[in-house]
């Protein structure tokens, strides 16, 4: 499954977020609407990042597409304290020129994401 996608960032909605995790999404049902055709999509860039090289961490290529992004925040109890916690999710479309090898039944990707700064990382040169 892609795990070539962890470790790389998004870029949305004037934030970064790293790949932490990638599943993918449901089998495509022929003639049903796909989560493209039901959700509203958003544009992202996706980010080849390359860390810790000689010229340190740099973002090697970028990708512009549109996905379905999700941010969840809720409550979490715990025994003295309530914590916040939040978790964020992009749908990408298996026909993108930075996914590798998709099987034919793939109807979208699942991105999980954690936030984070690129905004230090150079670009290549």
């Amino acid at each position: 499954m892609e795990d070539i996608l962890i470790g790389n960032g998004i870029r949305v909605n004037g934030r970064d977020y790293e790949i932490v995790g990638a599943t993918g999404g449901d089998v495509y049902s022929a003639g049903g609407p796909s989560v493209f055709d039901v959700f509203d999509t958003v544009p992202y860039t996706y980010l080849v990042i390359d860390r810790g090289g000689i010229d340190g961490n740099t973002i090697l290529d970028t990708y512009q597409a549109d996905g379905i992004f999700k941010m969840r925040t809720g409550m979490i109890r715990g025994q003295n304290s309530e914590n916040v916690e939040q978790g964020s999710t992009l749908h990408v479309r298996p026909t993108e020129e930075f996914l590798s090898t998709v099987p034919a039944n793939r109807e979208h990707y699942r991105l999980t994401l954690v936030e984070t700064d690129f905004s230090d990382f150079g670009g290549s040169s």
